[in-house]
């Protein structure tokens, strides 16, 4: 017979503790976890770095472009030269000028954006100087705290702008961009500005400076010189003369400190730019006079006026050679920069000469011409001074003479001095019926200034001589 017993009941866990089975998933597990979150929170924060880093970069875009755009807008010449006169200290990438002071020639506003080492890294600065380039800046701003070492200078379109403004300033007519690329270090990335100068169609756009009068280079009658068919004279007729009596006194005022004027040079792409100005001691307003009657008068007159080619014509005693024996004649205009009073002391003034083409590009090979456009007898000089740098020389009358008897030289403190250099001077201690006259070139300059000290009158001309 069969007895049956109750089953031991065992006593429940109490829960403390883990199985080896249990640690050893447990061991496994974790790790992984942890390592996981610990990636994600390294994922993070780089993130966060170089989310910081794009937005601090695209902050720099911001801040460049607000300064950069307007300061191209408003430049009248630009240049990428790192050795060329500056605002501050430090490697030039781009330099801007506008606002021209019309009195000296030279511009007052210079802002540069300069490129600097900054700790471990480098900063772009813009620099600006209110009073003409200096070393020490008014103001100084960084506008890019990241950029390139040996950062490459904007780019300019034309060519033929890029290439001039590589080695020196040049005008801002006819650039038609100036583009900024940066890719910035700390988080590669990149933008790239682009401006314009509101210059670029036409220097009458530049701010504070009159529209340029528009003009002619004109060339003499064939076979009359010897570069007769690529010297060209410029018609100075209005400069302070035609125009004079109908401009405002604004104007007036304008004109008579400095007056923008533009030559096309006929039957060619090339046009002559320039600004000027003339003073004279003393200047008492008498009428202007030019031979040939050609006259004119004016509420205030200029200190010099512009006359036809010959101006002055007086056998046997004296008289002006060019336009006379059939030299360089038929001259059209009025290309003689002429004294209005006899016994005067005149200085012409010639500021930011540029030979453009069609396109706005800047001309190479060619030269400034000028010279003695009167006679130059006892008691006068003609003194023409041009770049620093640069050097005229002698563009001779013909293959036989040079000068004939222009600046007769008896006596001491007379002559032609200074061909080769900068400075040249015409002065004579006698008078004389002229057989020849001073004319001297210089390659593509950007200023000219000629004293004309007459104990009579005393006149110059300038022009272009093309390759």
């Amino acid at each position: 017979m069969l007895r049956c017993g109750r089953a031991t009941v065992l006593p429940a866990r109490d829960g403390d503790g883990f199985t080896l089975i249990e640690m050893i998933i447990v061991s496994a597990i974790v790790p992984m976890i942890v390592g996981g979150l610990a990636l994600a929170l390294v994922a993070l924060l780089s993130l966060q770095h170089s989310v910081a880093s794009r937005v601090s970069d695209a902050a720099d875009a911001q801040t460049v472009s607000a300064y950069y755009e307007q300061d191209v807008e408003s430049a009248s010449d630009l240049t990428t030269s790192a050795t060329v006169t500056q605002c501050g200290t430090g490697t030039q990438l781009l330099g801007l000028e506008w606002n021209l002071n019309q009195q000296t020639g030279q511009y007052q506003s210079v802002v540069s954006y300069i490129e600097t080492a900054d700790g471990t890294g480098f900063s772009l600065v813009r620099r600006y100087c209110a009073a003409g380039a200096s070393t020490t800046p008014t103001t100084s701003v960084t506008v890019s705290d990241d950029i390139p070492s040996g950062q490459p200078p904007p780019s300019i379109t034309p060519t033929g702008k890029a290439t001039a403004a590589s080695v020196g300033w040049v005008s801002a007519v006819g650039v038609t961009s100036v583009t900024l690329g940066v890719t910035e270090p700390g988080s590669a990335y990149n933008y790239t500005l682009v401006a314009v100068p509101r210059a670029s169609s036409s220097s009458g756009q530049l701010s504070g400076v009159a529209a340029p009068t528009t003009t002619s280079c004109g060339f003499t009658t064939p076979g009359t010189g010897t570069y007769s068919s690529t010297l060209c004279f410029v018609d100075f007729t209005k400069f302070l003369f035609s125009e004079y009596n109908n401009a405002t006194a604004g104007q007036q005022a304008q004109y008579g400190t400095c007056q923008n004027m533009t030559a096309a040079v006929a039957n060619t792409p090339y046009t002559l730019s320039f600004c000027l100005r003339t003073t004279t001691t003393p200047a008492t307003g008498s009428v202007i006079v030019c031979p040939g009657g050609n006259a004119a008068t004016a509420p205030t007159v200029p200190a010099v006026a512009a006359c036809p080619i010959p101006t002055y014509f007086d056998p046997p005693t004296s008289e002006a050679f060019l336009g006379n024996n059939g030299f360089y004649t038929g001259i059209s205009g009025n290309p003689a920069l002429y004294q209005n009073e006899e016994g005067s002391t005149s200085y012409v003034y010639i500021t930011n000469i540029e030979l453009t083409d069609s396109n706005g590009n800047a001309a190479t090979g060619w030269e400034l011409v000028t010279g003695d456009a009167e006679s130059t007898d006892a008691g006068e000089s003609l003194t023409w001074t041009t770049d620093s740098g640069k050097a005229f020389s002698l563009l001779p009358d013909s293959s036989s003479s040079e000068i004939g008897n222009a600046c007769a030289d008896p006596g001491p403190g007379a002559g032609l001095t200074g061909v080769g250099t900068n400075s040249v001077e015409c002065a004579a201690s006698v008078n004389s019926d002229k057989t020849g006259t001073v004319m001297l070139e210089v390659p593509s300059p950007k200023t000219l200034t000629a004293e004309m000290v007459g104990a009579g009158l005393e006149a110059i001309f300038v022009g272009v001589l093309l390759p």
